[in-house]
């Protein structure tokens, strides 16, 4: 009997060699054959690479460049992880969105159909968002927003389905908005005191301005409202001709803050100078849309969503100066794709990670698992100077809670930074 069991135990040992040596094949065929996603995997960019604010769009795509190059380099990139097996990526497509909504569809549906991508940088502004978000959404692939800000597109609103796939790297007006009661105190108004709230006739001014007034209304200013259309709506001489009588009437009722949120530098610049024109002795201040050379009206004060841009990493903003130039790395616009880049390069690096370099076959699922992984990635810094996660309850965690600055406008056209939330 003994040399009957050795015999057997010889014999299980020699087929579970036999097993293992199958079994390993197996997992090395499983690792010859890894997702080609796995191996490089395609990002898109979604915003106005054409038209008035094409500048933006040129800024935020060089930024995901950069990200990318460096990326694919193994160079250091704050928030990143040393160990993170990071998949190579490549900038797929494009699309010229224009900041116009009904374009932002179209690009939304280019970029569904190229099965390489599996994130999207953008859409760069509010608008183009709810009008390419929802297809987006159907197709289960992520989009990160650097710029845009409208308080609802995460939560949804009255006639408004929450965008469910979508993302931003920078706060919602709401956060831009509580610069605000540091201004308040700041200008030293007083209760009663009057003030101008003029939006831009879309949703990104309108936004901004409602949270705005809310704010004056706590403090208990005396509120006067306006809209008028911007440059992005007509043209600039519709424009200066419908500003004039509001900036008039804002001189005759001796206001002492004008709030007037626009996405067009030159139209806030044109307003602050009619203002100065009709006699107007109080306050301008505009919103991020107006962070711009174009805006460049001493003494007056603008908000914006992320940091200043002398506060960019050294590293990174060199790097992008040597590749696009001085000018645009002056642009404090482009710097937060470079992060929503990031955050999504992080997540499908993650998700290629947890599946074990397969992806499903199925170009909706692996978006899926991709955007499973993104709402919880979080990086320890940034090259923004501060660390990111989608972490803010009254965005429905789809963005950041704080990181807005207010700036003064200095003699020489410089922007002198005076706060930033918290």
């Amino acid at each position: 009997m003994l040399k009957r069991v050795g015999a057997l135990a010889g014999i299980a040992a020699i087929v579970a060699v036999a097993v293992a040596t199958t079994l390993g094949s197996t997992a090395s065929a499983k690792v010859a054959a890894k997702s080609p996603l796995c191996k490089k995997a395609g990002l898109g960019y979604g915003g106005p690479l054409s038209g008035g604010a094409a500048f933006l769009g040129d800024d935020q795509s060089n930024w995901e460049k950069l990200f990318i190059k460096n990326w694919n380099a193994g160079k250091k990139i704050p928030g990143v992880p040393k160990t993170l097996h990071r998949v190579k990526l490549n900038l797929a497509l494009a699309g010229d969105s224009t900041l116009n909504s009904q374009k932002a569809v179209t690009v939304a549906l280019q970029m569904i159909a190229n099965k390489q991508i599996l994130g999207m940088v953008g859409f760069a502004g509010s608008n183009e968002n709810l009008g390419g978000g929802p297809k987006l959404d159907g197709a289960k692939l992520p989009y990160v927003s650097g710029s845009a800000t409208l308080d609802t597109l995460a939560t949804g609103a009255s006639g408004q389905a929450p965008l469910k796939y979508f993302y931003r790297v920078v706060p919602p007006n709401a956060v831009q908005a509580k610069t605000l009661p540091f201004l308040i105190s700041h200008l030293g108004l007083k209760k009663n005191d009057k003030v101008m709230v003029v939006d831009d006739g879309e949703a990104y001014g309108i936004g901004l301005a409602n949270d705005g007034q809310k704010i004056f209304n706590a403090h208990k200013l005396k509120v006067t409202r306006k809209s008028v259309k911007e440059t992005d709506q007509s043209s600039a001489a519709e424009f200066a001709a419908a500003i004039q009588p509001v900036a008039a009437q804002a001189a005759a009722l001796h206001v002492k803050l004008v709030y007037a949120p626009t996405q067009d530098a030159g139209d806030s610049q044109v307003f602050a100078q009619d203002l100065q024109a009709d006699g107007y002795t109080g306050k301008i201040m505009a919103t991020d849309g107006s962070v711009s050379p174009d805006f460049h009206f001493t003494g007056g004060y603008v908000s914006f969503f992320g940091p200043n841009i002398s506060a960019i990493n050294k590293t990174y903003l060199k790097r992008y100066k040597a590749a696009y130039g001085a000018k645009s790395a002056s642009d404090p616009f482009g710097a937060p794709s470079f992060v929503a880049a990031e955050m999504l390069g992080v997540a499908i690096s993650k998700a290629c990670t947890a599946a074990h370099g397969h992806l499903p076959s199925n170009i909706t699922k692996a978006r899926g698992a991709v955007a499973a992984k993104l709402k919880k990635t979080k990086l320890s810094a940034t090259v923004l100077g501060y660390p990111m996660a989608f972490n803010n309850p009254a965005d429905a965690f789809h963005g950041p809670s704080s990181g807005a600055t207010l700036f003064q406008i200095k003699s020489n056209g410089q922007y002198n930074q005076l706060y930033a939330t918290h």
